[in-house]
């Protein structure tokens, strides 16, 4: 009986610990001075030096492994890794703002902490183990993700960008003199960023019925509501911002811009033409 009562309590801590699912491997990075990252991630049927990697972040419910989940079936027989890091609140609490500053507006001066360099860390982690040759990868985001990815093609040290698709972020950082992170201003792009940026290749996503103006996880400080009212308006005023700089520096914005119709802050929905758009052309060649 005692024996019994003692596997009993160390199955419930067992799965309680346990929340990721065998679908996928778990890889803790820890080869940096910052906290560790969990590394979920699915290997395709094989690995050759043509396979890509693709990064799936989480928005702030941070439940990577639910992100990585909705990819599964469509990547199943695609030549490509997909990876969803779990940026956990307690050691990365600001990770959408790549740990730069707090989402109240306040800059966070210890660059230790900060996340610019870390998906370049986590993609040359899979790039040696497997051989790959790429030197460039791809990415997505919702929401909270969202604001990782948009501000890492701001502010990443790799530039290694191939693709990128971003959805329903909550607010942004506008290439413009407000202070960071709501502009640039004591946080200046480097040189030839701006132009690098405008040429990639992103699909800009937002959901008409993504509205609601009293969101429970609506950022509603100042600089955020200076962006509009609610996500939908923020998100056509960020994208008119950016075709708006692209003309004063010459450069055509190839980034593509697409209303899903009659969807809300809804991340199932939502992912799905971000699947379709990055797993484009990732077929086994023959």
């Amino acid at each position: 009986m005692k024996y019994s009562k003692l596997l009993k309590i160390f199955l419930i801590f067992f799965l309680a610990n346990n929340s990721f699912s065998s679908d996928y491997s778990v890889v803790r990075y820890s080869a940096w001075e910052k906290a560790d990252v969990d590394l979920l991630y699915v290997l395709p049927a094989e690995v050759n030096t043509e396979t890509k990697v693709l990064f799936i972040i989480h928005g702030a419910s941070r439940d990577a492994d639910r992100y990585l989940s909705m990819w599964l079936d469509a990547a199943k027989d695609k030549n490509v890794i997909l990876v969803a890091p779990h940026f956990k609140k307690n050691d990365h609490p600001y990770f959408a703002t790549l740990g730069m500053a707090s989402y109240s507006g306040k800059i966070i001066k210890d660059q230790g902490v900060w996340l610019n360099d870390s998906i370049a860390k986590f993609y040359a982690y899979f790039q040696n183990k497997y051989n790959l040759s790429s030197e460039q990868y791809l990415i997505y985001g919702f929401s909270g993700g969202s604001q990782f990815v948009h501000r890492y093609l701001m502010y990443g040290v790799d530039k290694a960008i191939e693709k990128a698709a971003i959805g329903s972020a909550g607010w942004y950082t506008f290439i413009e003199s407000s202070p960071f992170p709501y502009g640039i201003k004591d946080m200046p792009l480097e040189p030839g960023r701006i132009e690098w940026l405008m040429s990639k290749e992103v699909l800009f996503l937002l959901g008409d019925k993504d509205n609601n103006p009293n969101h429970s996880t609506l950022n509603r400080t100042k600089g955020s509501m200076l962006q509009g009212s609610n996500r939908y308006d923020r998100g056509i005023n960020y994208f008119d911002h950016l075709i708006r700089i692209g003309n004063e520096f010459n450069t055509p914005l190839r980034w593509r811009f697409s209303v899903m119709r009659g969807i809300d802050h809804n991340t199932k929905k939502m992912t799905q033409p971000a699947i379709k758009f990055l797993l484009k052309d990732l077929d086994y060649k023959d």
